[in-house]
């Protein structure tokens, strides 16, 4: 396994949905190899596990027995995943396209199906991260899949969904607990009952009505850093060794320099992963601008989906060929004739855009409009800085 064991999926596919769905062994087998993919893969390489970590991970009782793996594997194989197109269909494909027990070795190879590849691989927007080590110990399936589905609304704090379509999410199998009394108690409240036991996240869930009958539900989603879960071997290695890598020194850093909000690990390496692409070298300074603004500016209500956001339309940017730091980034002051200093409207929206949405003209015209005075101010300054002869 990777050692800061992160998963990192596309959206689109923990969106998906499963017409049979994954038992909670077969979930954290799958999620144990997307743990081992690199952010610099281009391609799906055969991933090994061994069979002793094997028979742990699935907490399987007794000697480690082959068969007994072997047969899970089968079943693994076996089963479909829908995940939305952007064309508004669904891509079904397989999990996993082969399977190999190398004799002798107590080691099993896996591979992915090829069609994951764009949700899996070089992910640099639309994409959520969390620790493998919260869902490993969780029992329900559906519990795996609360999770990864509240780790994707996290920065927003809540979500909603109609029952209809939470059952899809869930994997809860069609004539399965069709009455919603039961769908509450067997699956949702038990599911959120051991998420808030066992993992990083407090979770809260409200029904909305439409007459007498349930027809959606709002879950409240709350961060919990002191309730994160390290597993035994990174601990003791974190321990030894007496340090973190850079990343997670930076976000220790930051972390100091937030007021009244904080990074985990998973948020905390999406967001430097975006910034790093943009700015490179300058990843750093320009996320300590970005805090320092976010500190002084009163009217940001949602400070961690605020920086979100701004990491996404900094993207859009860079993507179209400019350049932007947020050093320009300055708090709204009132003056003295009642006005307001403002940037303009893309820069300041408070959510984080939900899905990617096609180029908007006049968004276009406003960032190049804001690009160009970016460019006579620093020209300006440049020559009031040039000595004269």
């Amino acid at each position: 396994m990777q050692e800061n064991y992160l998963v990192t999926q596309g959206n689109n596919l923990i969106e998906a949905r499963q017409k049979k769905p994954l038992t909670a062994r077969e979930q954290k087998i799958i999620l144990t190899m997307v743990s081992m993919i690199e952010p610099t893969d281009e391609d799906f390489k055969d991933y090994v596990i061994s069979v002793k970590e094997f028979h742990e991970m699935l907490g399987l009782e007794g000697r480690e027995h082959y068969t007994q793996l072997k047969k899970i594997v089968e079943d693994l194989m076996s089963k479909v995943v829908e995940i939305p197109s952007e064309n508004g269909g669904w891509v079904m494909t397989h999990w996993v396209s082969r399977a190999e027990y190398i004799d002798g070795s107590g080691m099993i190879q896996l591979r992915f199906a090829p069609d994951l590849k764009p949700y899996l691989l070089q992910l640099k927007n639309a994409f959520t991260s969390y620790k493998l080590s919260n869902i490993l110990s969780l029992k329900s399936s559906y519990a795996i899949r609360l999770y990864e589905l509240m780790k994707k609304w996290q920065h927003l704090g809540e979500w909603t969904c109609s029952i209809k379509n939470l059952r899809e999410k869930l994997g809860v199998e069609t004539g399965k607990y069709p009455r919603y009394a039961n769908f509450n108690a067997r699956v949702l409240k038990s599911a959120v009952t051991e998420l808030n036991k066992k993992t990083d996240l407090n979770i809260e869930l409200k029904e909305i009505k439409k007459g007498r009958s349930v027809e959606k539900i709002k879950f409240s989603i709350k961060h919990s850093p002191e309730k994160e879960i390290q597993l035994p071997n990174l601990e003791k290695k974190a321990k030894s060794v007496g340090n973190f890598d850079k990343t997670d020194k930076l976000r220790v850093r930051l972390n100091e320099l937030a007021t009244g909000y904080q990074f985990d690990t998973a948020f905390f390496a999406q967001l430097h992963q975006g910034a790093s692409l943009i700015w490179k070298d300058d990843a750093k300074q320009e996320l300590e601008w970005l805090i320092r603004y976010v500190n002084e500016e009163k009217t940001v209500k949602n400070p961690l989906g605020f920086i979100k956001s701004k990491i996404t339309s900094a993207w859009e940017i860079h993507e179209a060929g400019g350049q932007i730091t947020f050093a320009d980034l300055q708090p709204m002051k009132e003056r003295h004739i009642g006005r307001q200093e403002k940037l303009p409207e893309w820069f300041t929206s408070k959510d984080e855009p939900q899905e990617a949405a096609e180029p908007n003209p006049k968004l276009t015209k406003e960032k190049d409009q804001l690009l160009k005075k970016l460019a006579e101010k620093k020209e300006r300054l440049s020559k009031k800085d040039t000595p004269t002869s």
